[in-house]
């Protein structure tokens, strides 16, 4: 379009003035639309080849009526229907039509209408916008040429019928199939897999895996799009189980309690699950009362960051609620629960994280008798002797969590857990408080208490400064039904007065938990190798996880290997003392029970000799994923803020020139700099913290 010439002057080129001017000269505005970028001719057909018979009208004046549209269009052929969307109705409000759809009997009138010119198409002075209506809308014909104009969602059995003879011959079932084999020659057959859409080919099931995906707000504003559509979507709602609120993160619009109330409206109906867990909300106390309304089924709610107090109205409309979590609830107290835990309600789980209200009152009362799982973690005001004086009332509990809980809650723990014989599941983690951590306590009673859980299965004591070996020989004379035990950085450190899990403790472990199938001894300073011969008590063990350990050598998981025909994992990471001798072990142990299993080794004297280390076909193991903490290690050192922080100060004073570095007395408190002091005492700042 232009010349560059040797200059670098640029000319305008007459070949763009011809084409300008042939494209002037065609175009008239009487039966052409101009486009941005050149002319835009009327399509016969939509982009699935049906033709178009039906139009979409818009910009309609208030009170348009269908004798009105039928006056407008009449002049271009032959109308089937005409068709009139109104507004929202109401005892304030005056229905004003927003579209219409005239369908034509005649492909060919429709083409006209929608290439008449604009000044042909004014009602009540405005200008109708027509356009042709989608696929979803357009009457479709059959192979003999009929026109089917019944509803969308009616024409897959006409289609059927039209296709009778070709499912017959090819011998399938199937739909897609027969498609695949119809002869492109005949148009006929053509353009009646052209008009073949999403609802016709993929089922039922295709079509609710793909739905799960998209978010249900979105899935409800695409119900307008088609009638057939609509009917899809209120099956695919009607079937909704599981409702998160976390897919609210990635819309521009806040999660709103209004927002929330329209959706609960759509899919409460059928939900069993509603989970409220979006990072930032802007709900307010009506959540609990639309909850309540809309949700009659609703077994498990769980509430993540939000400011409500009040959820005593789920009482009335969630009759069937048996899970109930409060995860970051600030505002939530023992008045909160106790309507709702009471001796008539079915919940049986309850479950309240990070939370500095909630006592424990609130089962104090009449607790419900379903109640079998109670879940405490990162609850500073949760009182020990509330707990143990409503332990009384709940028979059935079979789990109890009591994890990052006040240090004087470990001296009330025994008292609960003699009245707890049906125990199932204990998990008593994160007990490492400075207030207790330098004051030597006996763990008699803690034992003494265990000799009651001969039901317990699965045992988190991670974490926590008070287990020591005698609590696992106490385990292995007493819990002979546990499968999963964890006490990973169990008094990791060696300056801790309480001697700690060792090897004496794991030995006697073995010998009487005989169905264990996970266990967890990571980040133990007293831990050699010699208590994990395993014996005949890890014959079922599967996992077996043990990092950070400094002591650690290769020769007890070697033994272990050999004692655990049925080990699937092991976990060594950051065990300096491991060498490749374990990845031998493990193929003379595959070589006796083939079984796959996975070695992870890295930061392990294994992971130098990677490239020397033997192989099996049923043997993974992994070198580049180090999961092991450093700072959970037994032999970390605080660079930063260590035992001897205290002293760090000490070279400072040691110069002689300290007086020439900060000044004298005198020169930082002088009498005529007293006045700015005192406009800061105005201020609420203590001066000496700023000296500081």
């Amino acid at each position: 379009m232009y010349n560059d010439e040797e200059d670098n002057e640029r000319y305008f080129s007459p070949d763009l003035l011809h084409v300008v001017r042939s494209f002037v000269s065609v175009a008239t505005i009487s039966n052409l639309e101009l486009a941005p970028y050149g002319i835009r001719s009327v399509p016969t057909k939509t982009e699935d080849g049906i033709p178009i018979r039906k139009l979409y009208v818009t910009n309609l004046p208030p009170k348009t009526t269908r004798t009105e549209l039928y006056g407008v269009f009449a002049q271009y052929g032959l109308i089937k229907s005409c068709w009139l969307k109104m507004g929202d109705k109401g005892p304030n409000k005056t229905p004003i039509p927003t579209y219409a759809f005239v369908t034509f009997s005649n492909p060919a009138d429709a083409h006209q209408a929608l290439e008449a010119p604009s000044h042909e198409k004014i009602l009540r002075g405005r200008n109708l916008y027509t356009s042709p209506a989608d696929s979803w809308h357009q009457p479709v014909e059959d192979a003999d040429g009929r026109v089917c104009w019944k509803p969308r969602f009616s024409r897959t059995n006409v289609r059927s019928r039209s296709r009778s003879k070709d499912l017959d011959e090819a011998g399938t079932s199937t739909k897609m199939s027969t498609v695949a084999t119809l002869d492109s020659s005949e148009s006929s057959d053509e353009e009646d897999v052209k008009s073949c859409t999403i609802l016709d080919v993929l089922n039922r099931d295709c079509l609710t895996h793909i739905l799960n995906y998209i978010p249900i707000r979105d899935i409800i504003l695409s119900e307008r799009v088609s009638k057939g559509w609509q009917i899809m979507v209120q099956e695919y709602l009607a079937g909704v189980r599981v409702l998160k609120t976390s897919w609210w993160q990635a819309e521009a619009a806040r999660l709103t309690t209004a927002v929330l109330r329209r959706v609960l409206a759509r899919v409460g109906d059928s939900l069993l699950a509603l989970h409220i867990d979006h990072h930032w909300s802007a709900l307010n106390d009506r959540t609990a009362h639309s909850i309540a309304r809309f949700c009659p089924k609703l077994e498990e709610l769980k509430i993540v960051g939000m400011h409500t107090k009040n959820w005593n109205p789920l009482l009335y409309g969630c009759k069937k609620l048996k899970n109930l979590s409060f995860i970051s609830c600030n505002k939530l107290t023992d008045s909160s629960l106790v309507h709702l835990a009471h001796v008539d309600s079915c919940i049986e789980k309850i479950t309240v994280a990070n939370n500095t209200h909630v006592t424990g009152l609130f089962l104090t009362g009449a607790a419900p008798p379903q109640l079998s799982s109670l879940s405490f973690y990162n609850c500073y005001s949760l009182q020990g002797t509330v707990l143990s004086a409503a332990m009384d009332s709940l028979p059935n509990l079979t789990t109890l969590k009591l994890d990052l809980c006040p240090a004087a809650m470990w001296k009330i723990v025994p008292m609960i857990l003699k009245t707890l014989s049906k125990l199932e599941e204990l998990s008593l983690s994160e007990y490492m408080s400075s207030e207790v951590c330098f004051t030597t306590q006996s763990s008699d009673e803690f034992c003494e208490a265990l000799t009651g859980l001969t039901e317990l299965r699965r045992l988190n004591l991670s974490r926590n400064i008070h287990i020591t070996n005698a609590v696992l020989k106490q385990i292995g004379q007493t819990c002979h039904k546990l499968e999963y035990l964890n006490v990973s950085s169990c008094n990791s450190r060696k300056n801790f007065p309480q001697p700690g899990v060792s090897d004496e403790g794991l030995a006697a472990l073995w010998a009487g938990c005989r169905r264990l199938r996970e266990l967890d001894v990571s980040y133990l300073a007293g831990l050699g190798g010699a208590g994990l011969a395993g014996q005949g008590g890890a014959a079922r063990l599967r996992r077996f996880t043990a990092r950070g350990n400094p002591a650690l050598s290769a020769a007890g998981p070697a033994a272990l290997l050999a004692a655990a025909p049925c080990l699937q994992e092991m976990d060594l990471c950051g065990c300096d003392g491991v060498s490749e001798e374990i990845v031998e072990a493990a193929v003379n142990a595959l070589a006796l029970n083939p079984r796959h299993l996975l070695l992870r080794l890295a930061g392990t004297g294994a992971a130098q000799a990677q490239e020397e280390l033997p192989k099996h076909r049923l043997l993974t193991v992994n070198v580049a994923d180090d999961l092991c903490n450093p700072n959970m290690r037994p032999d970390f050192v605080d660079r930063i803020f260590g035992n001897d922080s205290d002293e760090s100060f000490d070279d400072l004073y040691d110069h002689d020139d300290f007086e020439d570095l900060f000044g004298s007395d005198e020169e930082i408190f002088l009498e005529d700099e007293l006045d700015e002091y005192e406009q800061i005492f105005a201020y609420g700042i203590d001066v000496p913290d700023i000296l500081i």
